[in-house]
């Protein structure tokens, strides 16, 4: 069942582009707002982003328990599939990446800034002061996106069902304000003690599956690059999850060739080497994620 689940929901994700039309957050700023609203609440930083966060998903488990007992498989399927698929990061990642490749091939760099914004809602971008800056902005941040919206997701998922992808993702919503379109990375998002609290838990949510996905990257990547990373940073208790995430992608990218680049002749060899190493990024994930289906398909064969 948890294949089908992930088969279909990816299959719409293919189909739409994001989970867009099920990517609605009002609801929950509007939920976040009643709780905050009350002074038992927000005196208590740790009972306010609990209950926030927990409610939801406590109301989902129930909703999907009703629908097992009524409907049985059908019904399971019927609930999980548009949770998984709301539990998807937002916005268009491909697009974002595509669009900001086209900008840097043509050296416009005001451009590229403006359609990598998706991308780095929310990132310290002072830091840009050059075209190298901005690159290596956008690959972290391209990394992270890719992380927080499909393979946390997933992580969770398989690991305690819809229950534990929708924990994720309202976690990141509570965060970040419950932005509709795009996610701002935990490293630059500045606010109450609830909110450094719910920063703290995040981390720590994101701490298994970033180790899990760096050793997928070894795999289907350079591996001794990769692997080399994964080691050094398995037990690191102080980097933040993009840092970590950018170490592994470097190893596992090794050395970029620019003639792997797709843009044509008139670009120079600087913006091939790192165009290239973007569009690797991308092949990157999609190998990443294959191996996550095939792995999952096995086990369900051979594990039932």
């Amino acid at each position: 069942m948890a294949l089908l689940i992930v088969l279909l929901a990816l299959a719409l994700v293919q189909i739409w582009g994001s989970g867009g039309p099920l990517h609605r957050d009002g609801w929950f700023a509007r939920w976040r707002n009643v709780i905050q609203r009350r002074q038992s609440f927000s005196a208590r930083p740790g009972l306010q982003f609990g209950v926030t966060v927990l409610g939801p998903v406590l109301v989902a488990a129930i909703g999907l328990v009703i629908a097992e007992t009524v409907m049985g498989g059908f019904g399971v399927l019927l609930v999980s599939v548009p949770l998984l698929l709301y539990s998807f990061g937002r916005g268009n990642f491909n697009d974002s990446v595509s669009s900001y490749l086209r900008a840097w091939y043509q050296g416009d760099l005001e451009a590229a800034f403006l359609v990598a914004e998706p991308l780095l809602k929310g990132m310290d971008t002072t830091v840009v002061t050059d075209a190298s800056t901005l690159h290596r902005l956008v690959f972290r941040a391209a990394a992270y996106r890719a992380f927080e919206r499909l393979f946390a997701v997933l992580f969770w998922f398989l690991v305690a069902g819809v229950p534990g992808a929708l924990l994720y993702r309202l976690s990141q919503l509570y965060i970040h304000g419950g932005e509709s379109e795009g996610q701002s990375s935990p490293e630059a998002d500045s606010d109450g003690a609830d909110v450094q609290l719910a920063r703290q838990w995040l981390w720590l949510v994101e701490w298994l599956p970033v180790r899990v996905v760096g050793f997928t990257l070894a795999i289907v990547g350079n591996f001794a690059g990769c692997y080399r990373a994964w080691r050094e940073h398995l037990t690191c208790k102080e980097s933040r999850s993009a840092e970590v995430l950018g170490y592994y992608l470097e190893g596992a990218l090794g050395g970029i060739d620019a003639s792997e680049c797709s843009a044509g002749v008139a670009v120079s060899e600087g913006q091939r080497v790192c165009g290239a190493e973007l569009e690797a990024l991308q092949a990157l994930l999609a190998r990443a994620l294959l191996m996550w289906l095939t792995v999952l398909a096995l086990y369900v064969i051979f594990g039932s």
